[in-house]
């Protein structure tokens, strides 16, 4: 199993059987991926693509933007140069 895996039964622990059963009943078959750092600001692609940018634009440096919004270098590239 990979490390980044999480076994159902310690999702079931996590969410609760209720929502656990819910999400079953709603998502069957789905892999469902949650980001290590979620901001519900930075939620939406085009938004916080358009905030790196800015960001960018302001002079904030690759590792910093890096960090502010976990993402890998070879991503933040790909943003800034897609205008």
């Amino acid at each position: 199993m990979m490390s980044n895996v999480v076994p159902i039964k310690k999702l079931k622990e996590v969410v609760g059987e209720v929502a656990f059963d819910e999400l079953v009943k709603q998502l069957p078959g789905t892999n469902v991926y949650i980001p290590k750092n979620f901001n519900e600001e930075y939620h939406d692609r085009k938004k916080r693509n358009k905030y790196i940018r800015a960001d960018y634009i302001a002079g904030m440096e690759i590792p910093d933007l890096m960090e502010k919004y976990s993402l890998s270098k070879a991503t933040i590239y790909k943003i800034i140069e897609n205008r």
